[in-house]
């Protein structure tokens, strides 16, 4: 009965601040027409879509709605979404945005060793509208952990972009004795691959996929792809150093060695 009444309260608190987060129309139109290379090249590191500079992070980007959320490390990294943070113009803040051709992605969020339970995800529309919820156990662990939007939740609409929001939920001393939310939240945008891409996709292997991906700036095939071969391949030197090249790529080599946890 406590866990739903958390979920509750951190899916109030994500309405209200997304009610300031309109969704980010700077993900250019012509993204979706982005020309495919010819043949991909071994390197998996990160070419932002057209019309966006290169990410910049300094931080995990999280936000939290009260400072006593107790952590295991003082020096641990904090809550961190696996997405790009590309600066705007005249904003000082980042936005993590990354496209998709998939209707049913992947997301993936770094979790610090937290006096946690449960996190939540959350999933709007552009209009505000609740397209997916779902509430994640935590272990305590650290690590990576993922978000499959599942068969049976709406399909992402190709040429519309999501707000997306993960948050961890952890049971305060405070006198009202409110749950305390750490949080991510940020962009996604479905589009269509063009024809050249898929023509190409179907010659490849899965690591030349998420190369090729990557290349042509669509975040989430390609961090889902070597996700999964990092986690069937644990051993694998290679997929270890093209994992880190990825994430590299985008700011993210503090998370790079992190093991996934379910």
């Amino acid at each position: 009965m406590q866990r739903k009444l958390f979920s509750q309260q951190f899916i109030s608190v994500l309405v209200t601040v997304s009610v300031g987060l309109a969704l980010n129309p700077s993900l250019p139109a012509q993204a979706e027409k982005r020309p495919s290379q010819q043949r991909t090249r071994t390197s998996v590191a990160f070419q932002p879509p057209a019309g966006q500079g290169m990410p910049q992070r300094t931080a995990g980007g999280a936000s939290r709605t009260g400072f006593n959320c107790p952590v295991f490390s003082e020096d641990q990294t904090e809550l961190t979404a696996l997405v790009p943070a590309f600066s705007q113009p005249n904003n000082i803040s980042s936005d993590f945005t990354g496209l998709t051709t998939e209707a049913s992605p992947t997301f993936y969020f770094f979790v610090p060793a937290m006096a946690a339970q449960e996190a939540v995800f959350s999933l709007k529309d552009q209009k505000g509208q609740d397209v997916y919820q779902t509430s994640i156990p935590l272990s305590g662990k650290t690590g990576i952990v993922s978000v499959k939007l599942p068969s049976d939740a709406p399909s992402l609409k190709i040429g519309q972009s999501y707000r997306w929001s993960f948050g961890i939920i952890c049971q305060t001393q405070s006198p009202q004795n409110q749950p305390e939310v750490v949080f991510v939240t940020g962009e996604i945008r479905r589009v269509e691959a063009d024809s050249a891409l898929a023509r190409q996709l179907q010659q490849l292997t899965p690591l030349e996929k998420a190369a090729l991906y990557a290349q042509n700036g669509i975040w989430f095939e390609s961090v889902e792809i070597l996700a999964n071969l990092r986690q069937t391949q644990p051993e694998n030197s290679m997929l270890t150093s093209k994992w880190q090249e990825l994430l590299q790529s985008v700011g993210l080599e503090e998370i790079a060695n992190q093991p996934f946890i379910d």
